[in-house]
């Protein structure tokens, strides 16, 4: 049974989100970076020799952010935060962590990718070879859990993701500009939340799970929802026609594990999105 959970990486986008939702529900130790080098195998082997750790949520990451290079080291501490991980828990804790479309290398159109093609192409970026790497990994261990995410939304994002913007740029009145249009998984990120409470509770046989919505959805058509959530619309622009490279993946084996699992619908997580944007603006 569950009920000590070490989570890293609680101030990202992710991380606070499953922090806020599993904190009823389980005991959670979520050290700051500053806190716990998870670079630093004595620091790590001396936090599980102090606390006792039934599950791990691994969210910690480095790279992988759109527009930036990636650190110089991204690839190898990627890798040596998991590995570390490996080596000083339980044999019995159980391991969770996020991979990434990008293991799929993605300066490529992604359509609906399955897992059983991560490696057929190596990504050019440290990030993406990383992610990479930990997949490959996960999948010759029963204690690991690889859950690769394409896109997610919602609460918690930074200003500069897209449907954060394109609400911003909206409640401003101001017009939503794309760089060029491209087709994407948004996956709501409270739904992201449920599936990994359903896996703590019931580990799946699968090792490596794309969690994607069943539904793509456009840069554009993102915008045009906000338009109409709104019911003021702004004008909307390209840099560049066209569509640029798909980025989407199979969740044929994420429904095997939970075939009545409900997504919830684009517009409707919107929605939340935009009233939470509403509520801080208004409070500026």
């Amino acid at each position: 049974m569950v009920n000590n959970i070490l989570l890293t990486g609680s101030g990202g986008f992710v991380g606070k989100n499953l922090k806020e939702y599993l904190g009823e529900k389980y005991t959670l130790f979520c050290p700051r970076s500053y806190e716990l080098d998870l670079t630093d195998f004595e620091s790590v082997k001396n936090f599980f020799s102090n606390n006792k750790i039934d599950f791990i949520i691994h969210c910690a990451s480095t790279g992988g952010v759109r527009g930036c290079t990636d650190p110089k080291n991204c690839e190898t501490d990627n890798l040596k935060m998991v590995t570390n991980l490996l080596e000083a828990k339980a044999d019995n804790t159980k391991l969770l962590l996020f991979g990434s479309g990008a293991a799929y290398a993605k300066d490529r159109n992604l359509h609906k990718v399955q897992e059983s093609q991560i490696g057929e192409v190596v990504p050019k970026d440290k990030y993406g070879n990383s992610k990479m790497q930990i997949a490959q990994m996960t999948k010759t261990r029963k204690d690991m859990l690889c859950l690769n995410i394409f896109a997610c939304f919602g609460k918690y994002e930074k200003e500069s993701r897209f449907p954060t913007y394109a609400i911003m740029q909206n409640l401003k009145q101001e017009p939503i500009v794309i760089n060029q249009n491209v087709i994407f998984d948004y996956l709501y990120i409270k739904d992201l939340c449920k599936i990994v409470e359903i896996f703590i509770k019931k580990f799946p046989k699968n090792r490596v799970i794309n969690i994607t919505p069943s539904q793509s959805i456009s840069l554009y058509e993102i915008a045009q929802t906000t338009n109409k959530i709104s019911g003021y619309y702004v004008p909307i622009s390209f840099k560049t026609d066209g569509l640029n490279f798909e980025y989407t993946g199979s969740n044929g084996l994420l429904l095997e594990e939970i075939p009545d699992f409900k997504f919830t619908p684009f517009e409707e997580g919107l929605k939340e999105l935009y009233l939470q944007c509403k509520n801080i603006l208004n409070k500026v």
